[in-house]
């Protein structure tokens, strides 16, 4: 397994609230996004992947999922008593995709907007729903698909890290095989990119590095209106 991960601030924020982390002794792979236009959020990013990477133990692959959830939620919880305490930082939050990956299979724990796809024999598919209110007014049939990505509602979320004492973790369970990649990566990418678009630069790559350079710049070359982000996984 080759990994490789990249953020880079974008052309137009003041700064990175992305947060990412790659453990390959443990195959834990996490990506967060503080949420803009709170304060703290990349305090919140950041202690999420702190807090994550601290309290996510396991012994054998039954225990991941557990393993997974219980560290999430305890994050969820560091992040909503940091904000409760420190008025700098009241109401910060962010998103977190994670993913454990062995040579078989995929467990990923998920909440916000930011994304998981696996992509392989020449088929890019989104593991993750987004937590918008986009997404909500889709499954209620009041907005189409094609209405969804220039919607305002699609940077509202609806579920974040920390916002409140619980939270409501997406779990996903899936096979992997040789030859697949992996890519964890926030909203700043695929606000930008169409899905094909992402699966034309992975069909041409063989290396995780080259591959997430060359997402990162055709983001920037669209505008680059966010924080940028990506962990890029090649089984």
């Amino acid at each position: 397994m080759k990994a490789f991960g990249i953020t880079d601030i974008g052309l137009q924020r003041q700064k990175n609230e992305d947060a990412y982390l790659i453990d390959q002794d443990r195959n834990l792979f996490l990506v967060c996004d503080g949420m803009g236009g709170h304060k703290g959020g990349d305090v919140a990013s950041r202690l999420a992947i702190d807090t994550v990477s601290r309290h996510f133990i396991y012994n054998n692959w039954s225990e991941v999922t557990g393993a997974l959830q219980k560290a999430i939620e305890i994050a969820n919880q560091v992040i909503w008593d940091t904000g409760r305490h420190n008025e700098g930082v009241r109401e910060m939050g962010t998103t977190i995709t994670a993913a454990v990956v062995s040579t078989e299979e995929i467990v990923v724990g998920h909440v916000g907007d930011s994304s998981l796809f696996i992509v392989r024999d020449n088929k890019i598919i989104k593991i993750t729903k987004d937590h918008t209110l986009a997404e909500q007014m889709f499954k209620d049939g009041l907005l189409k698909a094609e209405e969804m990505r220039y919607n305002a509602f699609n940077h509202v979320l609806t579920r974040a890290l920390g916002v409140e004492s619980k939270v409501k973790i997406d779990l996903y369970h899936d096979k992997v095989q040789t030859g697949d990649w992996i890519l964890l990566c926030s909203d700043g990418l695929t606000n930008l990119l169409e899905n094909h678009e992402i699966l034309a630069i992975l069909s041409i790559q063989h290396e995780p590095q080259q591959a997430a350079r060359d997402l990162i710049s055709m983001a920037l070359s669209r505008g680059g209106h966010d924080n940028i982000t990506i962990v890029l996984l090649r089984l």
